[in-house]
């Protein structure tokens, strides 16, 4: 989804770039899309030929457009940028789509792995007439369970457990202990925040309101509450920056304070953004290439054992 989203953002800003009006943008566009996307663009296009908003528009499909999505879009119809409030968010789901191809390239080969080992370690036992084709279906289900159950309830604690709340910020402060992973989500949820952050502003937003809603797109409390404090600074007439938490690195707090006493804060905080993103990509691809290390290992224990319940089955007959 984030990936068709980034190009049809993309197309969007060219043709508004171009002189195209939104309608005919949103019509163009519908026809070469698939499924939801094709139903809801269908739909934006219907609703802005009636004379309504395309904020108010996209904010009746909450499953497709996300917050910070309409927070930008409705700013952008205000101030006439929304050429640039595409451009921003087409850039923004490609550096999100960067990090899933990252994780997804990693694990690809160890699940192959996996699958291979589960139904070719029990094949000699099933050959020699020492398991019957049953008993191999269940090893073979009994290993792949091995590697899916674990992951399965990850995800389900990820995804099921509420966005807010002491549960979601004991999950997040234990995520962010763990070696390699902790350090990764940490500077993508900076990475995330500065992003946010910048295209509000850019998009014309007060600067006390873009404090106040970047934070929620982190995606990780701990981090989030880093930068809460930026929003009352800023309604206090104080630098945004010295209602961050002093946990923030000393370089990150230094550039963005230069920013806003330099009046090119947007120019600071994309360079951070730029920086954290990176730091987060290198992290999330040394995670890639140990992930699978550590897959690999688990994989040769299940052929260790697997030798041993068929030579131990051998020896029974």
């Amino acid at each position: 989804m984030t990936n068709k989203l980034a190009t049809m953002y993309h197309n969007l800003s060219v043709m508004l770039e171009a002189g195209i009006p939104m309608l005919r943008s949103l019509s163009s566009i519908a026809p070469g899309l698939k499924g939801k996307l094709r139903t809801t663009f269908l739909a934006l296009a219907k609703d802005v030929s009636a004379g309504n908003s395309l904020a108010e528009s996209m904010a009746k499909y909450p499953n497709v457009f996300a917050t910070l999505d309409l927070m930008l879009v409705e700013t952008a119809e205000l101030s006439g940028k929304l050429p640039e409030c595409f451009s921003m968010l087409s850039a923004w789901y490609e550096f999100c789509n960067r990090i899933k191809r990252i994780m997804f390239s990693g694990l690809m080969l160890p699940l192959v792995v996996i699958h291979i080992v589960a139904i070719v370690a029990p094949l000699p036992t099933l050959f020699l007439g020492k398991t019957t084709t049953a008993e191999y279906i269940l090893d073979v289900a009994a290993t792949l369970a091995l590697f899916y159950v674990p992951a399965a309830i990850t995800l389900a604690i990820l995804y099921l457990m509420p966005r807010t709340g002491l549960l979601r910020r004991s999950l997040d402060a234990l995520i962010l202990r763990i070696p390699l992973l902790g350090q990764a989500i940490r500077q993508l949820a900076i990475a995330r925040y500065c992003r946010a952050f910048n295209m509000l502003y850019k998009a014309g937003v007060p600067i006390a309101q873009c404090a106040q809603k970047a934070p929620s797109v982190t995606g990780n409390a701990i981090i989030a509450d880093f930068f809460k404090g930026g929003a009352e600074s800023a309604r206090a007439g104080n630098p945004v920056c010295d209602g961050f938490s002093r946990k923030l690195p000393i370089d990150f707090l230094n550039l963005w304070q230069i920013g806003e006493e330099t009046g090119e804060l947007d120019n600071s905080v994309q360079k951070l953004a730029d920086n954290s993103g990176e730091s987060a990509r290198f992290l999330f691809t040394q995670l890639a290439q140990w992930l699978p290390r550590l897959i690999y290992w688990l994989v040769c224990l299940v052929i260790v054992i697997q030798i041993l319940k068929g030579a131990a089955a051998i020896a029974m007959r």
